[in-house]
């Protein structure tokens, strides 16, 4: 009788843990990927031929929000601050679970238009399945120094995406763990050029 016992204890115990591994994001994900209700980075934006046109961009966490398929995303807004965009917003919405998947919200529907998979190993490389032609490759491991200074610990990243005619994206992305992205290069067209195209470089930030 005590051995049954003990059987059934040892196959609850490991279906609780399953289920756990199962809905909670992995712990080095959490400690990688910034994103807290708080957060905020501040970057300065050089854009233009002439690099002298230069402006800032400020990202905060400011909430949630219950996205597609009843997953709790976290609101990332952006606030571009130049004279070709003065003032001007936009919003992302960020799921952090096995992967950290970024959505924007179109035409009453969300759509998510990039993803990590941490951590980072370099060469690794990874697609969105949904999206036509979209992928991610990282590129290597290296100390970048931006204005907030030396972040040793920096992966390159090479994101595509090619959907349709008029309409792709070829961005770089260096990102630090626990810091998030120091430089992003970003080269987007969906018919004109988009907003915050050219060279971001981290200025100040506040994690938790």
């Amino acid at each position: 009788m005590g051995k049954h016992l003990l059987i059934i204890i040892l196959v609850s115990i490991v279906a609780i843990s399953s289920c756990k591994k199962e809905s909670d994001p992995p712990v080095n994900i959490i400690s990688e990927f910034p994103n807290e209700i708080g957060d905020h980075w501040r970057y300065l934006y050089t854009w233009g031929i002439a690099t002298t046109h230069r402006d800032t961009i400020d990202v905060d966490i400011v909430g949630t929000r219950t996205i597609t398929g009843g997953q709790t995303a976290k609101v990332w807004a952006y606030r571009y601050q130049f004279n070709n965009y003065p003032n001007s917003y936009d919003t992302s919405y960020v799921v952090v679970d096995s992967l950290v998947k970024i959505y924007f919200y179109q035409y009453g529907a969300y759509y998510e238009r990039k993803r990590y998979k941490l951590p980072f190993t370099v060469g690794s490389v990874w697609t969105i399945p949904q999206n036509y032609r979209d992928t991610t490759w990282v590129l290597g491991n290296y100390a970048v120094t931006v204005p907030a200074g030396t972040f040793v610990n920096t992966y390159e990243l090479k994101h595509e995406q090619k959907p349709f005619l008029n309409t792709w994206t070829n961005n770089q992305i260096w990102f630090s763990p626990q810091v998030g992205v120091v430089k992003y290069n970003q080269f987007q067209y969906n018919f004109v050029p988009l907003p915050g195209n050219d060279l971001w470089e981290l200025i100040s930030y506040t994690v938790h």
